[in-house]
């Protein structure tokens, strides 16, 4: 199935930008982190269901940007959230080497999976994190994943 066979009406334009990081262990998805631009879709829509590409486009405003987040923390879903151009720059800053810890704690609580202490991104395997949303890099080194997260819990 091409892009052009999801919306039978019109073409799927393919306008994001792709900031996902990956794990340094296994190199895999440390934290999908995309940015659709005005009258786009995320590169992921070619493999959408009808269904996907249908909802995408009710509950999407079509004039913002949007962010589409997956991380060790929680996720924003397939449509994501609209951001500013502000927001959005913050983003690209953020997540393009060299990384700097505030930048990325600005944008995500869970940091992306990014360690502070070994300055490298994980994926949620290798995050070892407690039912509460405590966890442990493969180092050993541990931050709260989770914004809801309390020693006290």
């Amino acid at each position: 199935m091409n892009k052009d066979q999801l919306n039978m009406n019109k073409p799927v334009d393919i306008k994001s930008i792709n900031l996902s990081q990956e794990c340094s262990v296994c190199d895999s998805l440390a934290a999908k982190i995309l940015i659709v631009e005005p009258n786009g879709y995320p590169n992921e829509a070619v493999k959408w269901s009808l269904d996907d590409l249908s909802d995408y486009e009710k509950y999407r405003n079509f004039d913002s940007n949007y962010l589409i987040y997956s991380g060790p923390g929680g996720s924003n879903g397939n449509i994501g959230d609209a951001i500013d151009e502000e927001r959005k720059t913050k983003l690209i800053n953020a997540f393009t080497a060299p990384f700097n810890e505030v930048n990325i704690r600005e944008q995500f609580y869970d940091m992306a999976g990014y360690c502070v202490e070994c300055q490298n991104f994980y994926c949620s395997k290798h995050w070892n994190t407690s039912s509460q949303g405590y966890g442990k890099c493969p180092q050993g080194h541990g931050k709260s994943l989770d914004p809801h997260w309390s020693p006290n819990s």
